[in-house]
């Protein structure tokens, strides 16, 4: 069972050769395969401040996004995984290695679902205690 975290999202769609390949690896194994909402603000995110200035693109760039997304089981932002977060953010910044808000949500979620996360972020995630984390 595996997260997938923003990087990873757009290095798919960008068409990175270690994301597609770990993309093909885990659609091999029918394994099941999440998003955190964080990270559908961020890829969202960036498609508004892209896009926003030609309302045809945008429309069409969000489109495309939302069939995208939805190969995936979006996790929500719960009062058990912001618990998570804030443990992790607290411990973190204790010991003086923070690291964003969105990642730490990101990696509170993986932890509280049990869920593997799949990032070439290994220098932010790695610092989170526990965290499950696989490389591509």
């Amino acid at each position: 069972m595996k997260i997938f975290d923003t990087t990873f999202l757009i290095d798919l769609i960008k068409g990175d050769e270690g994301a597609l390949q770990k993309a093909k690896e885990i659609d091999a194994e029918g394994t099941f395969k999440a998003i955190s909402v964080v990270t559908v603000h961020e890829y969202l995110r960036g498609i508004y401040y892209l896009f926003s200035h030609d309302k045809e693109l945008l429309k069409t760039k969000l489109e495309k996004a939302e069939a995208e997304l939805i190969r995936f089981e979006i996790m929500p932002y719960t009062y058990e995984t912001a618990k998570t977060a804030a443990e992790i953010d607290a411990q973190l910044a204790l010991n003086g290695q923070t690291i964003s808000f969105s990642d730490t949500i990101i990696a509170a979620t993986a932890l509280h679902y049990k869920l593997t996360l799949v990032t070439r972020n290994i220098a932010h995630f790695s610092r989170v205690p526990n965290l499950q984390i696989e490389n591509y």
